[in-house]
């Protein structure tokens, strides 16, 4: 073995840093690489073992198309044999494990595989933690080999550049390691400056990724099952539960309503789950028994119970209490659910109030309040006015007027048979702030802007929905008032007694330095004021508390956050509910990018974009494909942006333009961009225009949601 560098072109390289190989023998320097020789003395395999951080260590293998053909043209322009047509061992152990080509003989590019190689031994805490981390990388990847299964023991490999020094040594690593990418080839006509630059920004962002995310556990992992009431009600809203349960080695159990879709004891749904416990869920006052001797009565030990559906929170809560399962108090939960209750966290004395009917409304408008602890209701417009119990914006209307405000009250106690909840309008951008807390300590936050909705603007009605349009992510607020919002945020959970889990707040910044504008080409962004000299004093900003959701963000926030930040808040939730803190921690451990501009631990600015219904009628699909796969392939110009979109309509669905007092969507997709913020908005802008659905309804050509006549609204 004849150990060197690869190449270098010394004046290209000279002001950046280069990465060196092992090789079997290299040629004199050279502008492109030497790809047409076919001697032993020019091997076409060159490594290089890289101290990634204190984690992990990984080998670059470069493989050059000498090595992955069994003829190489000679001088003259015939076929000869080359010496090197014997497999090579490196080779074979990459075609053990699907790797490599699918036809080596015929594969001509520049291959590029990684091996990770964990520093120290432990226990897999998931097995698609790569997937997982190296989701949306800027690089494309073929393949990615993971065979390690969750809370099996890895014995870690100390790899160092004098004993890596022979193919056979690599094919070793291959067999040994946790995990292998391998990634797109590159053309043969890449100089050797270029490959270099690529492997070293390819380096850069393995260790951003990998820098502060542990893969192994120290100490063994017990395998435990947690129950999941209420089952979801797709495999799109699922999906991500049942996969992260299979990759963290939980043991999965759904307890739902007989006829459920995963009750069926199919190959299909025992993949997403071990077993189906069949159960009224009917909301009474039996429905805590009931679910509590469901699971006393499986044969097997049910370490944690959790769900995802708001109006089960406080039967689950009550579940765990019985059982003696890791969970918050009930109290916490019993005041989350109530917006009235959870309102008066940061009350606004004589401007928040509960009445259950417009003749209460009336009578509370006519009380003098002498006889009252509290002060008189007096309302100061505008206000909010909400069902007690709702989720989804439902319901939620912005009043004006008296006259408004008993119309938005028969609205709001409609819903749910609920009270309705009256409340001050906090006037400042609405954020949504997300909490991985372990004993009150926050593991992992962020913040996310949600731009402006009809019911913000200044000439909003009470018929106005605060329906969401679209969500940005990182935040734009200045650090200085995210560390309000979660300081302030952060405290309101722990002392209603949530200490540990998952949780999804809404609120808003009021007198922040901040505000929506046109920032031009008619784009809306969160950006600073324009300052006015004539007032001296400006009020501090404050964090003001909408609402508490006790669980992670809906499926539409949850998976655009785990591509943003590669933290899963499914899996975190499960391993609350189960006990699980030691790997709670480890699940929370966000990126490591550091972008100024951009919230450190973002890989990207990502916007989510909601569709929203544009007519009433019948979904078809002209051309056989969902909108959003149509749109990828109609504008291949937007498809690399598009990180994910995900379609709520099949041909035939029904579809109306509010569904429970809220904006009926469609569809939503998620938008990235490397380059700024605003060109993230700017993407989402041209997503949305692009957009195409068919309705089938009575009624004319209608337009799409930003102008677009691409969506047909045909007579039937």
């Amino acid at each position: 073995m004849a150990v060197g560098a690869l190449p270098s072109e010394k004046a290209a390289q000279a002001s950046k840093p280069s990465i060196g190989f092992h090789n079997r023998a290299v040629s004199a320097p050279s502008q492109r690489l030497p790809l047409t020789k076919a001697s032993p003395a020019h091997r076409s395999l060159f490594w290089e073992v890289i101290p990634l951080c204190d984690l992990y260590s990984i080998v670059h293998v470069v493989a050059l198309p000498i090595l992955q053909r069994p003829y190489a043209p000679a001088a003259n322009g015939t076929q000869i044999t080359s010496p090197s047509a014997k497999p090579s061992p490196f080779v074979e152990a990459l075609q053990n494990i699907g790797l490599g080509a699918a036809n080596w003989s015929q594969s001509a590019g520049v291959s590029i595989f990684t091996i990770i190689l964990p520093s120290t031994d432990g226990y897999i805490s998931r097995s698609d933690f790569l997937q997982l981390r190296l989701q949306d990388f800027p690089y494309a990847i073929l393949k990615t080999h993971e065979p390690l299964p969750p809370l099996s023991r890895y014995s870690a490999i100390h790899p160092s550049p004098s004993k890596v020094n022979s193919e056979d040594v690599l094919a070793g690593l291959v067999h040994q390691a946790a995990g292998v990418v391998q990634w797109s080839d590159l053309d043969t006509s890449v100089s050797i400056s270029e490959l270099q630059d690529c492997l070293v920004r390819l380096t850069q962002e393995l260790r951003d990724r990998l820098n502060n995310a542990p893969w192994l556990s120290p100490t063994p992992i017990p395998r435990r099952r947690v129950a999941l009431v209420r089952g979801r009600p797709n495999i799109t809203a699922g999906g991500p539960v049942y996969r992260a349960a299979k990759a963290l080695g939980l043991d999965l159990v759904i307890i739902d309503d007989e006829g459920h879709w995963l009750q069926a004891d199919t190959e299909a749904n025992r993949m997403h789950r071990e077993a189906f416990l069949a159960t009224d869920m009917t909301e009474d006052a039996g429905v805590v028994d009931r679910i509590v001797q469901s699971i006393i009565d499986y044969p097997l030990p049910i370490h944690g119970v959790f769900t995802l559906s708001d109006n089960f929170f406080v039967a689950v809560a009550k579940v765990a209490d019985v059982l003696g399962l890791p969970a918050p108090p009930v109290s916490a939960f019993e005041t989350s659910v109530d917006k009235y209750r959870s309102r008066l966290l940061q009350n606004v004395p004589g401007q928040t109030a509960r009445v259950a009917s417009v003749k209460e409304l009336e009578s509370l408008l006519t009380s003098t309040g002498r006889d009252q602890v509290a002060p008189a209701f007096v309302p100061r417009f505008p206000m909010i006015v909400k069902p007690t119990k709702g989720w989804s914006s439902e319901c939620v209307s912005k009043v004006n007027n008296l006259e408004d405000l008993a119309t938005a009250v028969r609205k709001a106690t409609a819903r749910h048979g609920s009270a309705a909840v009256i409340e001050p309008f906090f006037d400042g951008p609405e954020i949504d702030v997300n909490f991985i807390l372990l004993e009150g300590e926050i593991l992992f936050s962020e913040i996310a802007d949600e731009p402006p909705c009809d019911g913000d603007s200044s000439s909003a009605t009470v018929n106005d929905t605060f329906s969401p349009e679209a969500l940005t992510l990182p935040s734009a607020l200045p650090a200085s008032e995210q560390a309000i919002a979660k300081s302030t945020l952060r405290d309101i959970l722990v002392n209603m007694g949530f200490r540990t889990g998952v949780f999804h707040v809404e609120a808003r910044m009021i007198n922040s330095a901040t505000e929506y504008r046109d920032v031009g080409d008619g784009l809306v962004d969160l950006v600073g004021k324009q300052q006015n000299h004539q007032h001296s004093s400006i009020p501090s900003p404050e964090c003001k508390l909408i609402e508490i959701n006790a669980r992670p963000p809906g499926y539409r926030v949850t998976v655009p956050s785990r591509h943003t930040y590669g933290v899963d808040y499914f899996a975190a939730h499960m391993l609350a509910a189960a006990g699980d803190h030691g790997r709670l921690r480890m699940v929370a451990s966000p990126f490591d990018h550091q972008v100024d501009g951009r919230t450190p631990g973002a890989q990207y600015w990502s916007r989510l974009v909601y569709v929203p219904a544009p007519a009433v009628g019948v979904v078809r699909w002209p051309l056989k494909l969902s909108p959003c796969e149509e749109l990828r392939r109609r504008r291949p110009d937007l498809a690399g942006n598009i990180v994910l979109g995900v379609d709520y309509c099949i041909p035939g669905d029904k579809i109306d333009l509010y569904t429970d007092g809220a904006r009926t969507y469609v569809a939503h997709l998620l938008v990235s961009s490397r380059e700024s913020r605003l060109h993230a908005i700017k993407l989402e802008e041209e997503v949305l225009r692009a957009f195409s659905i068919s309705v089938e309804g009575q009624g004319k050509m209608v337009e799409d949601v930003r102008g677009s006549t691409e969506i047909e609204c045909v007579k039937i």
